[in-house]
Order: C-alpha cells, then structure tokens, then sequence
C-alpha cells in the first residue's frame, strides 16, 4: 500500500510542477521574500520559531513545514493588506510580529479534536513567555481560535487583530490548494494507516469539501487569489485519483 501512495504522490508532485507557480508568489514575490526575512531576523520570532519546532511532528501533515508556509503567507498579507490602513508610525513591524506568531503557533494542538480552540489556550500560555503585551497574545489567540475551516469567525475585538485573524485564515487555506496533494493527504493518510480502497471510497467527499473552500476566504487578496491556488489543488486532485481508480481496476 505504501509503494502505491509514494506513487500517487510522485505523480501530484508532477502535476503541480507542470501547473506552476500559482499567481499569488509571482504577483507577490518581495512581499513573501520580505516576510520569510523577518520571521528570520526578529529574535522573539527565532525563540517561538525554536519552540514550535519542538513542540510539532510532520508526521501528520500540519507540522513544522505547514507551520512554516502559513506563516510566510500570513505575514505577506499583511503587509499587502496593511497598505490600506492608515497605520501609526512604527507599528507595523508589532502587527508582522503578532500575525507572525499566530501562524507558527495555529496548529500546535492540530491532532487534537476542536484544535483551533485547543491551540489559542495553548498560545495563551506559551507567550506569556515572550516579548507579548496582554493585547497582542489576546490578538494572535483569537486569531487562531478562528482559523478552523466551515466555522463561523468571532468578530475580532480591533481592527489590527482583525486583520491578523482573516490573513492567518487565508494563508492557512492557501495551503487546500497544491500543497494539499503534494503533501498533506499523503502524511495524513499514512498517520491514519487508512487502507487505500477506504481511500478511494472517501476521496470525493474530501474534495467537496476542498470546492466548499473557495468561497471562504476572508481578506480581498485571499478572495482574488485563493480560489486559483485551490482549483490548481483540484486539478492535481483529479489527476490523482484518475491514476488511483486505474491502479486498483487491475488489482
């Protein structure tokens, strides 16, 4: 079974590099570049970066790596988006480092069930320990108590953690394009040891679900390139499965 899903997974990796780069990081190169550069250089975001490490196995498809991405995303978000507040001087490098954090810390309880709730608890405690003031670790909790997919958000108490919260969303949802097929189902798949007919049976709800996406995104650059990036994880999709049903027809 685990020759055949290292296959299906070697064939996505091929579809998605036959497809390309989606729109969002030609259109916004210097923003993604800009925001891997502060999460590396700020050092409260190096300490979080090393604890997070610690604390989140890959083995389950939203680790270090899907911690990563989402925080790259997060912060390019938001320094597109925060073009259009007129914002205090020198308050933009606190607003990247909240949203930031939000995103190293979203997935900290993710096996665990009602994990968006779990991980804002856990976020709650762990940056007691870091550079927070009360109203950032509040901002960056709410956050990622509403980053759960088909759940209705909590209006977010200011207009800075509400944009915080609606780009960690849609960063978060970048990652139901490509990535999804790239990487994730497979790593969840073998967590779950899910037998590969089981498979095949629950692969159409799965990417209902996946179409349910496109209409969630919550920020206008999320709403213009989102659902690009989770067509682009449908057609791989697609391609998938069509390999898979062919597999086990000649079994």
């Amino acid at each position: 079974m685990q020759a055949l899903f290292d296959e299906l997974r070697k064939h996505a990796q091929e579809v998605a590099t036959e497809l390309g780069v989606p729109s969002f990081y030609a259109r916004y190169e210097d923003e993604v570049r800009k925001s891997l550069h502060y999460l590396n250089s700020d050092e409260t975001l190096t300490q979080l970066h090393t604890y997070v490490a610690d604390q989140i196995e890959d083995d389950f498809g939203h680790g270090h790596r899907h911690a990563l991405l989402v925080t790259r995303d997060t912060g390019a978000l938001v320094l597109i988006l925060a073009r259009t507040f007129d914002l205090p001087e020198g308050i933009l490098p606190f607003i990247m480092r909240c949203a930031q954090a939000a995103g190293l810390l979203h997935d900290i309880r993710r096996k665990e069930s009602n994990h968006a709730a779990k991980s804002a608890e856990t976020a709650r405690q762990v940056l007691t320990q870091f550079l927070f003031s009360w109203e950032e670790i509040e901002d960056i909790a709410q956050a990622i108590a509403n980053h759960e997919a088909f759940k209705t958000p909590e209006r977010v108490s200011n207009r800075t953690g509400q944009l915080i919260s609606d780009c960690l969303y849609d960063a978060d949802k970048f990652r139901w394009g490509p990535d999804n097929f790239t990487d994730t189902v497979w790593y969840m798949a073998s967590f779950y040891n899910v037998p590969i007919e089981r498979f095949a049976d629950g692969y159409d709800h799965g990417i209902d679900a996946i179409r349910r996406i496109k209409g969630s995104f919550r920020t206008s650059i999320g709403k213009e390139y989102g659902p690009e990036m989770i067509d682009m994880g449908l057609t791989i999709g697609q391609r998938v499965i069509q390999l898979l049903r062919s597999e086990l027809a000649r079994r």
